[in-house]
C-alpha cells in the first residue's frame, strides 16, 4: 500500500535527519570537522566503490544477464519507457555514488559532511533490504529478492565501518 511504501521511504530521511542533528548538538563531531580515513574505512570504501562502479554497466547493457532472474525475479514481457528510465535513473544513483566514493578514496581526510553522500546512500539501501526481503510480502510482487542476503552480506559491514568513523574518526587539525 502507499502508506505503508510512505512509512519505509520515511524512514531513511528520518535517520539521514537524526545523524545531522547529532552532528549539530554533540561537541567534537562538527560536520566541517576533517576526519580521517582509517585503513578500515578506506578498505570498505574500496569495497563499496568495486561493487558500485560495474553496477551500472550491467543494469544497463546486461539487465537480461543469465542468473538475475533467480536473485531479482523475472524481466517485464514488454519493457516501456518507464521501465527503461528506471533502469536509467538507478544507474545513475549508483554512478554518482561511485564517483562520489572514487574522489573520497583519493583523500588522507575529509571533512565529516564528505561521507554522508555514502552514508545516505546505504540508508537508502538497508530500507531497500527491508522491502526486498523482511517485508517482501508487502512489497515485492514476485516475492522476495535473494539478491538481498548477498547485498547485505556486502552492505552491512560497509554500513558498520562507516557509521564508527563518521561517528568516532580522529579530527584532523589540518588537512595535509
Amino acid at each position: 500500500s502507499r502508506l505503508a511504501t510512505l512509512a519505509l521511504i520515511s524512514v531513511p530521511y528520518v535517520g539521514i535527519g537524526a545523524l545531522i542533528r547529532y552532528c549539530q548538538k554533540t561537541d567534537g563531531v562538527g560536520l566541517d570537522d576533517e576526519m580521517e580515513i582509517t585503513p578500515l574505512q578506506r578498505k570498505a570504501m574500496w569495497v563499496h566503490f568495486g561493487y558500485f562502479v560495474g553496477i551500472p554497466i550491467l543494469i544497463e547493457a546486461f539487465p537480461d544477464a543469465p542468473g538475475l532472474d533467480i536473485l531479482i525475479g523475472s524481466m517485464p514481457t514488454g519493457p516501456s519507457n518507464v521501465f527503461y528510465q528506471m533502469i536509467c535513473l538507478a544507474s545513475e544513483n549508483f554512478f554518482v555514488t561511485s564517483t562520489s566514493l572514487g574522489m573520497l578514496l583519493m583523500q588522507k581526510s575529509v571533512p565529516r559532511w564528505a561521507m554522508m553522500t555514502p552514508i545516505a546512500q546505504l540508508a537508502w539501501n538497508l530500507k531497500n533490504h527491508v522491502a526486498w526481503f523482511f517485508m517482501s510480502g508487502t512489497f515485492a510482487p514476485e516475492g522476495p529478492l535473494y539478491f538481498a542476503l548477498l547485498d547485505m552480506a556486502l552492505i552491512w559491514p560497509i554500513c558498520g565501518v562507516y557509521a564508527y568513523n563518521f561517528l568516532y574518526a580522529k579530527k584532523d587539525e589540518k588537512k595535509e
